[in-house]
């Protein structure tokens, strides 16, 4: 039977997890949803099948731009990242399947956010183990202006049109089975949006090759001139590293604190004489890059290079950039160095690794040149955290998928002023890659079985109760030596002790036949005998000639 217009069934999804009056349900890792779905038929409806699902998707698209009109159009990407199904229990429905008129059924269902994707979900060639553990980690809701919310406040997530990733809580009902198409035929289909942060925890540092396999520089030389047509006064060298991770407050929390974190930049001026001063510093601008790549074919590794995503007909490249400070750098204060004059240019730059605070020096340095050095302490504030931002931006946690990737850079820009004003003050610029993490819900717990739980209580009652710690036993304790070890010397008996191993404070009653009995022995190798200190209380002194 084909139900058409109202005479198809109407859903609902209720949640009962403290979020049914929230615009948007927002949850991160192992959160639980739960809720009920309820079916109300407006006339007799013969239900075959009820399914009802929590599932996530990414979905991209790039448009192709070509010379002749035959090369226009667009391909498309999709990824399925997971698909959970609420089991219904036997007797929710009749025996004949039917549900009468205007009796409205109710099917509750209850699910976690997952840890990560199945391995199905990723199954296509990579570059190494690294990027495919990245490509089954959960990508943040992202692409949809609906859910980009932030507290009770819509905000924009920085994401191209052409890139979504949606949640949902789905409910579908089926009557009847296509046989050729070997599918079901649904007769009602609701899904309800849900927001999805999930906890990323810091990771490593990056590996950056410095501009030639990447799009980062952490590391800049330039030749600072006292004039236009005059010679240069000295190298300016900045180089920097790459800072702790900008870690987001729980999704659900109250009154969160700003995230901010501190890169340090450090600088170091080598003069060209004994006479030329370092040049005064002037300012120095933050900025945050946000990059949105994404392909109509999985990636392969980790994406840092943009220039490959451009002109592309398989991938794209979208680009926000943000100002974040502008800061008066004038008291920052050079301290000298002087170098020995037998310092070759690779004791310098061991130097330089030993101690963090200085920059391994230029190309163009001198053995035994005096150098100056400073250092500044950038802190960087992502803005509209904190209640009351008037920011519209929403920032989410670093994250690759095989389809679609969110990279964030630093980029630092510093300016310095030279003897003479007449000239443009030089610039200095660095991009430090910059990772944004998450932190997890503090009431989310794995769902365990009983086998699982009780192994767990096990471990943590064996951690925090430790066993007593007893005396070894007397089997153990009866020979202050043990035979065998050394074999006797030709002609010698070997003496076993027969005292108790010594106390706290025991008193030897000589040291005559303690000798004896270590002289029996035969030392080992060739070596001479040590020399034993016996003392007539305490321990005995052991030393070695």
């Amino acid at each position: 039977m084909v139900y058409r217009g109202k005479e198809k069934p109407s859903l609902e999804i209720t949640l009962t997890d403290g979020q049914q009056n929230a615009f948007v349900p927002q949850y991160t890792t192992l959160d639980e949803i739960k809720g009920f779905v309820t079916i109300t038929p407006h006339v007799e409806t013969k239900i075959d099948q009820i399914l009802v699902t929590f599932e996530g998707f990414v979905k991209t698209y790039v448009e192709k731009v070509g010379t002749a009109s035959a090369t226009n159009g667009r391909t498309e990407g999709f990824r399925e990242i997971f698909r959970l199904t609420q089991p219904i229990s036997e007797g929710t429905t009749s025996a004949s399947g039917k549900m009468e008129a205007g009796k409205p059924l109710t099917v509750p269902f209850e699910f976690a956010v997952p840890i990560e994707a199945l391995p199905k979900c990723c199954q296509h060639p990579v570059e190494n183990e690294a990027v495919r553990r990245a490509h089954l980690q959960l990508p943040p809701t992202l692409g949809d202006p609906l859910t980009a919310v932030w507290g009770k406040s819509m905000k924009d997530d920085m994401a191209p049109d052409m890139t979504i990733v949606s949640y949902s809580v789905r409910a579908r009902l089926g009557s009847g089975y296509d046989d050729k198409n070997k599918r079901w035929i649904w007769i009602a289909d609701l899904s309800r949006k849900v927001r999805v942060v999930p906890a990323v925890p810091e990771h490593p540092p990056l590996a950056v090759l410095d501009g030639k396999q990447d799009d980062y520089k952490l590391r800049k030389e330039k030749s600072i001139k006292k004039g236009t047509f005059q010679k240069k006064f000295g190298t300016l060298v900045m180089e920097s590293a790459q800072p702790p991770s900008l870690h987001l407050p729980p999704l659900r929390a109250e009154n969160p604190c700003p995230v901010t974190t501190m890169a340090k930049i450090k600088l170091r001026f080598e003069p060209a004489s004994a006479e030329d001063q370092p040049p005064k510093l002037s300012s120095l601008v933050s900025k945050l890059k946000v990059a949105t790549f994404f392909a109509t074919k999985p990636m392969r590794d980790i994406p840092s290079r943009s220039s490959e995503f451009h002109y592309s007909s398989d991938k794209g490249l979208y680009v926000e950039s943000l100002l974040l400070s502008s800061r008066c750098v004038e008291a920052v204060a050079w301290a000298k160095h002087t170098s020995p004059p037998t310092s070759s240019h690779q004791d310098l730059s061991r130097l330089s690794i030993l101690d963090s605070s200085i920059p391994a020096p230029s190309e163009f340095y001198r053995e035994g040149q005096d150098y100056y050095t400073a250092r500044i302490l950038a802190p960087v504030t992502l803005p509209g955290i904190v209640e009351g931002d008037t920011n519209h931006k929403i920032f989410l946690p670093t994250f690759h998928t095989c389809l679609l990737a969110r990279v964030y850079a630093l980029d630092f820009h510093l300016t310095c002023r030279t003897p003479s004003a007449s000239i443009t003050m030089p610039e200095m610029h660095l991009k430090l890659p910059i990772q944004i993490s998450a932190a997890p819900s503090p009431d989310a717990r794995p769902n365990l079985s009983e086998g699982e739980a009780r192994a767990i209580a096990r471990r943590e009652a064996a951690e925090s109760h430790p066993g007593n710690v007893a005396l070894p036993s007397p089997a153990y304790t009866e020979q202050d030596q043990l035979p065998g070890i050394f074999p006797p010397s030709p002609g010698k008996e070997e003496t076993t002790p027969t005292s108790r191993s010594p106390g706290p404070g025991t008193v030897y009653p000589g040291p005559v036949e303690f000798r004896r009995s270590v002289e029996s022995f035969e030392t080992p190798r060739g070596l001479p005998p040590p020399d034993y200190n016996i003392q007539t209380s305490g321990r005995p002194n052991v030393s070695t000639p």
